[in-house]
């Protein structure tokens, strides 16, 4: 009878313990496989699309937007047709140096928003957040956290640290709450070759152009010069923001990034 009894008790602990290992990995292994299997949405990003349930969900869409571009509007005009809110949010450093500031990119968004023309029913509010943006979320009950990416090819080494701290973040440094989930939007392919990079790279050469036409009107004693002044309506491609920005924003950001 007391080797029955000793069975059974020791059975119990075993199943007892087994449970609390069970109940303790089973979190870990799920931060794990989300690590390692993120949930990436292609063009035309129709899937597991739920009306009733979206209308309901506050989302949160992060970037630097430095500048932002066509291939940042499409995203954020699909999540504000999707959600029920849409928060556009530029992290800040107040430890960092920037050549444009986040509230000057947090304007330029706004008027990108402006060019939409969503219906009423579409709500998209931009913020400029210094901390950690998962938290942020957490405290405005966003659902999910969206980064726009042209493709994890090209992104995804760069997105791999963010995608770390927005999963282990909460659990290390607190509140100590499941991870808000953060989903990854492939660009149209019509803007894949299309970054911030690449607007940065243009208005470099926009800058120099106007220097060198500067220089050359002072050497004409005034004369004119071909190049335009700046306003994006140079013939030359190389020379203006022509189809890559709204044309309502492109000297906001001819005239802060040059």
């Amino acid at each position: 009878m007391a080797t029955m009894v000793d069975f059974t008790s020791t059975a119990a602990m075993l199943t007892a313990v087994s449970t609390s290992i069970l109940v303790v990995s089973l979190p870990a292994l799920t931060l794990l496989y989300q690590l390692f299997n993120p949930t990436i949405l292609s063009f035309p990003w129709t899937s597991s699309f739920n009306k009733t349930k979206d209308k309901k969900t506050t989302v949160v869409f992060a970037g630097s937007f430095n500048p932002p571009h066509n291939g940042h509007l499409v995203m954020i005009q699909y999540l504000a047709m999707r959600y029920k809110e849409v928060i556009v949010v530029i992290g800040m450093n107040p430890n960092k140096t920037y050549l444009v500031q986040p509230e000057t990119r947090a304007d330029i968004v706004r008027k990108m928003v402006d060019t939409l023309e969503l219906s009423q029913e579409c709500n998209v509010r931009v913020k400029v957040v210094s901390g950690y943006i998962w938290r942020y979320a957490m405290a405005n009950n966003a659902k999910i956290l969206f980064r726009g990416i042209r493709t994890w090819e090209k992104d995804g080494g760069e997105e791999r640290a963010l995608h770390i701290l927005n999963l282990w973040g909460p659990l290390l440094y607190g509140p100590m709450k499941w991870p808000v989930p953060t989903h990854y939007l492939e660009g149209n392919p019509k803007y894949t070759s299309l970054s911030s990079t690449v607007i940065r790279d243009r208005c470099r050469k926009i800058k120099s152009a106007l220097k060198e036409k500067t220089n050359s009107n002072d050497n004409n004693n005034g004369t004119s010069s071909n190049l335009n002044d700046g306003s994006g309506d140079s013939d030359n491609d190389d020379l203006n923001l022509r189809g890559l920005v709204p044309k309502e924003v492109e000297m906001d950001i001819i005239n802060a990034y040059c």
